[in-house]
């Protein structure tokens, strides 16, 4: 059961982490980083999670796990994600590696030798830098 005490904790971490960068599981707004450029995510592999910005118009950020696949790297949405509706009307995304973003496309992925390796359901984005 959650004290009082315990739920003022819980409201002010909300509040203060709630402004721009996603918290955990609560999303954020736009990314924050020094903007960069690569041909090639390839280098993803060496990162367990990336932040992940949809709807440039009013940009909305995620926390993920770095799927790589044959160096691509690969995120999956699940039907009822807010983000991956977003990604379905406007495919431009920034990826945040560490403290750099890129600016990148997702396209929606079919190949069963990629999308077997996900949770059935979902849907398969590969992030290609632009």
């Amino acid at each position: 059961m959650l004290t009082l005490a315990r739920l003022k904790l819980l409201a002010s971490v909300l509040l203060l982490t709630g402004c721009q960068s996603p918290f955990l599981v609560f999303p954020g707004g736009e990314l924050e980083g020094f903007q960069r450029e690569t041909e090639s995510f390839a280098f993803a592999g060496n990162h367990r999670l990336m932040q992940l910005e949809v709807n440039p118009d009013a940009p909305y950020s995620v926390i993920l796990r770095c799927v790589m696949i044959d160096d691509v790297l690969y995120v999956d949405a699940a039907p009822a994600r807010k983000w991956g509706k977003m990604i379905q009307a406007d495919p431009r995304v920034r990826v945040k590696l560490g403290d750099a973003l890129y600016p990148a496309t997702a396209t929606a992925v079919n190949d069963e030798s990629v999308t077997g390796k996900f949770r059935e359901g979902r849907t398969i984005y590969r992030l290609d830098p632009l």
